[in-house]
């Protein structure tokens, strides 16, 4: 199957392939080469790819810490579902009045405000039990200790959702940044074509940017469908 420029997984190397066919058309030239609108010249797509390349990094450095932040959020929520039926357990057998009051144990799975609603129950009930007689875990677990892993609990599901609004806006960046580099792909694709004419061998080594497309038959299914849409749009652009 052929490359398609629109694909990041493919972008990258189309974008090198692009870089060298624009200097063996400089080459070809005499002046300043093949400049698009802008005084955009190959120097400046060079420049855009490197910034491409920095914005990969990023995103998967960012990836890296998401992942982090998940499994740590993993164990602290295991943790905690540990203790609130450990601590049901013996409120059952020293304060069996109170039982009625425990809430359902969260799954680990659950999101933030599902997970905390029952674990924050739980912290009512271990409150209102050691006014009358504290509860302290077999591992030392105190109320005073449980109420703080709530808190460390908060701020790992906040450094997870931070890691997530991160990893986003710089995916969001990259799309835009890869759009502009299809653009200027295009640009230099149709400069090429008429600087030269489709029958020079520059013209017709030119870097596919996508599989080309019979448009003289209707797409068979969806996805060829929405690929020739995405093709004509890109086109737009010369």
């Amino acid at each position: 199957m052929r490359q398609t420029i629109l694909d990041l997984s493919d972008a990258r190397e189309i974008f090198d392939s692009i870089i060298k066919h624009w200097q063996n058309s400089n080459q070809s030239l005499r002046g300043s080469g093949i400049v698009l609108k802008g005084n955009y010249t190959v120097d400046s797509f060079v420049a855009a790819v490197a910034q491409f390349d920095e914005m990969s990094a990023n995103i998967d450095s960012v990836v890296e810490q998401r992942d982090k932040a998940s499994e740590q959020l993993w164990l602290f929520k295991t943790n905690m579902r540990l203790t609130m039926q450990r601590f049901a357990f013996l409120v059952r057998g020293l304060q069996p009045e109170y039982a009625k009051d425990l809430p359902a144990l969260p799954d680990v799975r659950s999101h933030e405000a599902k997970f905390m609603a029952s674990v924050e129950k739980t912290q009512q009930v271990w409150k209102r039990i050691s006014r009358i007689q504290p509860i302290v875990m077999p591992d030392g677990t105190t109320f005073e200790a449980f109420s703080q892993g709530i808190q460390v609990l908060r701020v790992s599901f906040k450094a997870r959702e931070r890691a997530f609004a991160q990893e986003r806006h710089l995916r969001a960046q990259r799309r835009q940044h890869h759009q502009a580099l299809i653009n200027r792909a295009v640009q230099y694709r149709s400069l090429v074509l008429g600087t030269f004419g489709e029958e020079n061998v520059l013209s017709k080594t030119l870097p596919y940017l996508w599989p080309k497309q019979d448009r003289t038959k209707k797409p068979k299914s969806r996805e060829q469908k929405l690929e020739v849409i995405d093709t004509e749009t890109m086109l737009r652009v010369i």
